[in-house]
């Protein structure tokens, strides 16, 4: 499976949710899908109803795909492969369809959530890609090792220390990455990029500027961050997160108290006293007002995937002739 470059969680996946709830704001029907036909704008099935329209979803067994395109004589469907590909196959299916959770709004509203999470985590889930116009760029702290605060997926480029001097991956060449996502060695909680000093290519490490990562320098890096699953996939309680905080915006239109980030702004009241009347607000209790998505449970996931912040430390202080100049300016990832 390729790693998600999309958003969270699916419009599919949020309809899913809907109809397993038994939620009114989404009609499911039962439907039969057979004839699959393979094809590289979407797989297509015929359908044994002719309601089917475009922006429908098709859920079968947890599985879900949007419908893009439909067909009448006899009536058959296009699906979008939202979800993981090939998992829809022929048999009992349902139809989900919402007049009032428009895909235009869900993925607003998703997009919205997982902008909250970002936030409040300090990195991202899913896969993110950084090229020659958009590097990020580090500053060194006199040490082999460059610690980042988002996983990484893979190095396509590394300049050294404000140089053009590109160097070459490898335990027998220049650096070292520290990107796996599996135990026992799942570097997703501690990122980096390790020199390999003294080994391989000693030419590229001549002098104390080309064995570190020189503090008042920037490394220029081009490649794929964010933290997924070994399958590619964002983790399933981010996923969850981000379902929830989706529920309490469309549950809670803008103007209600109740939206993500919480409130300590309760119910309104009234006070009525002989002829004088009074409108006010009531107060939260401290726990919930702290909160910072007003959902324990969100909470809780936020603060299990929150990344590390990069901390100072004592490092060697090197002679102004050791250090090259800084240039460019800085795109950071967390760190």
């Amino acid at each position: 499976m390729s790693n998600n470059k999309g958003q969270y969680v699916t419009y599919g996946q949020l309809l899913e949710e809907y109809r397993v709830a038994g939620n009114s704001k989404v009609t499911s029907t039962d439907v039969t899908l057979s004839n699959k036909a393979v094809d590289a704008g979407g797989d297509i099935y015929d359908i044994n109803v002719a309601t089917a329209k475009v922006g429908d979803v098709i859920s079968q067994a947890g599985e879900t795909d949007c419908v893009i395109e439909t067909f009448s004589g006899p009536d058959k469907v296009r699906l979008e492969k939202t979800g993981a590909e090939q998992l829809i196959v022929n048999g009992g299916s349902f139809l989900l369809h919402s007049d009032e959770v428009t895909k235009k709004r869900a993925q607003d509203s998703i997009q919205t959530s997982m902008d909250f999470i970002d936030e409040k985590t300090r990195q991202f889930f899913n896969c993110r890609t950084f090229d020659d116009t958009n590097p990020v760029k580090i500053e060194g702290r006199n040490s082999p090792t460059l610690f980042l605060g988002v996983p990484i997926i893979q190095i396509d480029k590394l300049l050294i220390n404000s140089t053009d001097t590109e160097l070459t991956e490898g335990e027998d060449f220049d650096f070292v990455v520290y990107n796996s996502r599996s135990r026992p060695q799942d570097d997703r909680r501690n990122p980096m990029i390790k020199l390999n000093v003294g080994r391989g290519r000693d030419s590229i490490f001549i002098g104390v500027t080309n064995r570190l990562f020189i503090r008042a320098t920037l490394t220029h890096i081009e490649g794929s961050f964010g933290f997924l699953e070994p399958n590619g996939s964002t983790p399933l309680l981010i996923q969850r997160a981000t379902l929830k905080l989706v529920f309490k915006q469309l549950e809670n239109p803008l103007g209600s108290s109740d939206t993500i980030g919480g409130s300590n702004v309760g119910p309104r009241k009234r006070l009525k006293v002989d002829l004088h009347e009074e409108e006010f607000f009531e107060l939260k209790d401290v726990t919930s007002a702290a909160s910072l998505s007003g959902d324990s449970e969100v909470d809780r996931i936020i603060s299990t995937y929150r990344s590390v912040i990069g901390m100072g430390g004592s490092f060697k202080t090197l002679k102004s002739t050791e250090v090259g100049a800084t240039s460019g300016n800085r795109n950071h990832i967390h760190v």
